[in-house]
Order: C-alpha cells, then structure tokens, then sequence
C-alpha cells in the first residue's frame, strides 16, 4: 500500500500571534473518496475545489477567489516558476467536507486539526466556518509551491516555515498577528533560540517543544527571512532558491547569496541588531 507524508497543523494563538504547530503522519491512499463520490466541482484557473451541497458556494467562491490570490502573491513574492504549471488537470485540488464531522469520518486527519495536506500529490482536505481560513491557505500553498520548486533539498525546518510564515504576514489577516515587539524584548532578554541550536530542531521535532518554544521558534523564523528579504532585496533571495533547486545544500546555497555573512554567528548578530535598534 503507498503511503505519503501528511503535514497537519492545528493553530495556537499565543500573545496575540498565530503559530502552525506541525505533525508528520503517514497517510493510506485508500481512506480518501474518490473523486466523484457526492462531491460537486468548482474549477478556476489553477484549482480544482471539491465541496458538498450543503456548503454555500457564495462560501466556495470566495474560497477559490482567495486561493487564486495567494497563488499569484507566493509565486510572484518568490519568483517560483515550475517546471509544469497547475492548469487543466495539473491544477491544485481541494476538497471541502460539510462540516467537522464530516471532514473527521470521512478524510481521516486529526481531531484537532483544520485541514489536512497532501503534498505529494497537492491536495488540500478541510472544512467550512473556521476563523483562520485564510492563514491555513496561505501557510500550506507556500509549502506546496515552494516544494513543488526546489524538489527533494533538504532544508532546515525554521527557513520552510518562515517562508510559509512570511506569506501569512503579506496577507492582510496575518499582519494583525505578528507583534515584532515582542521580538525585540526576546533578544534583549536573551529569551531567543540561538542560531546553531535553530538549524538543528527538526519539523518532526517542533510536535515535542513545549508551546512558549513553539511560540519563539515560527516569529523568529519568520523574522530571518524578514530580515533577508528587506536588508539584503528579493533578488539574493530568489538566488538562494535557484541554488537549492539546482541542488546545492542550504549552506552552500546560502553562502554563494549572500556573501555579507561569513558565519553564522555573523548572521544572528547582525539580525539582533536589526530587530534591537530598530
């Protein structure tokens, strides 16, 4: 039986910022419907959505208005062009279950959870009604479109989530979430997780951390990229993923885009500085 790696998440809102606590968990082909199986369609240029009758397509429609928009702000923020494009039946699915329940007996994910990812194959499983839609789609898009670029590289678990993490703060939702105040306080006392032990915490190992690590390891993931993106322009960024897509380690990448740091100490001092005195 073929198993792919599922990537849920369930949302913490922590001093008034919203963090994706992740969880890998292997799922089994056949616990999902099949395509026809009670669903009505919904096409747009890049997606496929999948919904029951009983939800409102006023709802579904602003569902894929939203979808098609944070398709065009990860691909244009990052200069992400694959190699075979999500339209016709290469476009995104997404299935949409009447309710909670529904989504629980019939996708099999997580009670806790608010959607479900395949990233193999880019399917999208969820419900109707919940307050951060539009964070769940903007962070898991980001994962998939950002995958779907660099392939298999392997890549330190704070640099995926803050790119997905940045994302949700471009959309108008997200910024109302992210306090960088509070980063500024964390770095003056000390409370943040330095670089070395950063690059080492696993995603699989973010499901262990207890909720105020949590909480420091996505702002300040997302402060990085932040902090790269607006000191050093999109250009070296989008140098850096070319690199990774070629198949460059992340260090060897990193390096070769953007030569001011020469170590990674150099790098977090510099980003205390920034978030500090700024």
């Amino acid at each position: 039986m073929q198993k792919n790696f599922i990537k849920f998440y369930m949302h913490l809102n922590l001093k008034k910022i919203t963090f994706l606590l992740v969880f890998i968990f292997l799922w089994r082909n056949n616990y999902l419907f099949s395509y026809e199986d009670n669903f009505v369609q919904l096409r747009s240029e890049h997606f496929i959505v999948y919904y029951r009758q009983d939800v409102s397509q006023q709802h579904v429609s602003s569902i894929v208005d939203m979808l098609e928009n944070f398709y065009r702000l990860i691909t244009g923020e990052f200069n992400l062009v694959r190699d075979k494009l999500w339209l016709w039946e290469n476009r995104t699915k997404v299935y949409i279950a009447k309710d909670k329940k529904d989504y629980l007996e019939n996708f099999k994910c997580p009670f806790w959870s608010g959607a479900c990812v395949d990233y193999k194959d880019r399917i999208i499983y969820t419900y109707p009604d919940q307050k951060n839609s539009s964070l769940i789609f903007a962070h898991e898009l980001t994962h998939i479109i950002f995958r779907e670029y660099i392939k298999d590289s392997p890549l330190p678990c704070w640099f995926e989530e803050g790119m997905a993490t940045y994302i949700e703060h471009k959309s108008t939702l997200a910024n109302q979430h992210f306090d960088l105040s509070s980063l500024k306080k964390m770095i003056q006392n000390k409370k943040h997780i330095k670089f070395d032990e950063l690059m080492n915490i696993s995603c699989q190992e973010l499901y262990n951390l207890s909720e105020s690590k949590i909480n420091i390891f996505y702002l300040q993931s997302f402060s990085i990229i932040n902090f790269l993106i607006k000191n050093y322009g999109k250009d070296n960024f989008t140098q850096l993923l070319f690199y990774l897509r070629s198949g460059l380690n992340f260090g060897e990448a990193f390096s070769k885009s953007f030569l001011s740091f020469r170590t990674l100490e150099e790098l977090e001092n510099k980003w205390k500085k920034y978030y500090t005195e700024n």
